[in-house]
């Protein structure tokens, strides 16, 4: 079934339903009138009339009331928005259809009408609003489950990315570099090797401890960061640069655990760099968000392969904190911006 033929479907039963609705009122406030067909057929053009003039309650509500209402967040204040914009167009539809057809079709005066037909306008709004309930329950019904599908969605793609967090740094080729440099440096530097092992270790820990946590303190995210590239510099020696917050700056905040080493595997990932073109790696905290740029030295990727490390971090920040990150590439800068979140703030 095409949308278009839908669409009429839908628009045919609002006004089988509205002949309902008037005949069976019909029936109850004026026995005797459904049995002169004449005074049914009036009563069918009437219902239907005023019956599409209320159900386009539903294209009213899509197009005005669905942008500024959020059932789930604010469900008090959107009923309230949603019944006054409903009962403002609804009286003009009542009190329109009304004065035309008693004025135009039946040759009653209005005033006439309003004195002793009152229980008609009482009738048209309860009527009004258990249609108005019914639209408002299905948005809240539709708006439930569209957040239940999106949350799981976002709770999967969560675990995910803590799996490939730790899946990325049991990888055979960062152990076996990373075991080499401590295997060159035993024979050296003892000490130094002693040390390499303490932060390789270290950062082991590190992660499996902070994956488990929804956020964790910034300052031992930063300090993961820091063992890695710790890691990064007794490998590659002076091909790049790094700079850290001060300790004071990070204590009121909270972070997805593991995004800014997601971000620092990125960039040794994806980059070419050299002591003669070293690369430079800044973690700042602007206006409580953080963040992480180095200068881009592209290889040959493509950028399916760039981004999922990225993707990992927007699924967990939409999932843990209903926020999003910013990513900024020009200029031969990567940064990504990613929101702060303080100490005793409840999560969004």
């Amino acid at each position: 079934m095409t949308f278009k033929t839908k669409q009429i479907l839908v628009i045919l039963s609002y006004g089988l339903i509205s002949m309902a609705i008037g005949h069976f009122f019909q029936r109850i406030m004026c026995p005797e009138c459904v049995k002169d067909p004449m005074a049914v057929i009036q009563n069918m053009g009437y219902s239907v009339m005023l019956g599409y003039g209320l159900f386009f309650n539903k294209y009213v509500y899509d197009l005005v009331i669905e942008p500024f209402v959020s059932w789930l967040k604010r469900p008090m204040k959107s009923l309230g928005i949603a019944f006054g914009i409903t009962t403002i167009y609804s009286t003009f539809v009542i009190f329109f259809t009304n004065w035309f057809w008693f004025s135009f079709m039946q040759d009653l005066p209005f005033e006439a009408f309003l004195k002793y037909h009152k229980g008609i306008w009482v009738t048209e709004f309860v009527i009004l609003y258990f249609i108005s309930l019914w639209f408002y329950a299905r948005a809240f019904f539709l708006d439930w489950k569209n957040e239940f599908k999106e949350r799981e969605k976002l709770k999967r793609e969560a675990l995910s990315a803590k799996y490939d967090v730790l899946k990325s740094q049991v990888n055979p080729h960062f152990l076996f570099n990373s075991l080499n440099v401590a295997g060159s440096l035993v024979d050296k530097d003892a000490a130094t090797a002693k040390k390499f092992l303490s932060q390789l270790s270290g950062m082991y820990r590190d992660i499996l401890e902070l994956q488990e946590d929804d956020l964790v303190p910034l300052q031992r995210e930063v300090k993961l960061a820091e063992r890695y590239l710790y890691l990064q510099e007794m490998r590659f020696g002076k091909a790049f640069n790094f700079e850290l917050p001060a300790i004071a700056r990070m204590t009121p905040f909270l972070i997805v655990p593991l995004s800014v080493q997601i971000l620092m595997e990125n960039a040794f990932k994806h980059n070419r760099f050299s002591s003669e073109n070293p690369m430079n790696i800044e973690i700042d905290i602007e206006e409580e968000h953080l963040i992480v740029r180095n200068n881009r030295y592209a290889q040959n990727q493509t950028v399916e392969s760039l981004n999922i490390g990225l993707e990992n971090i927007k699924g967990r920040y939409r999932f843990l904190t209903g926020k999003e990150i910013e990513i900024l590439d020009q200029n031969g800068i990567f940064e990504v911006r990613m929101p702060l979140v303080k100490e005793g703030v409840a999560m969004v």
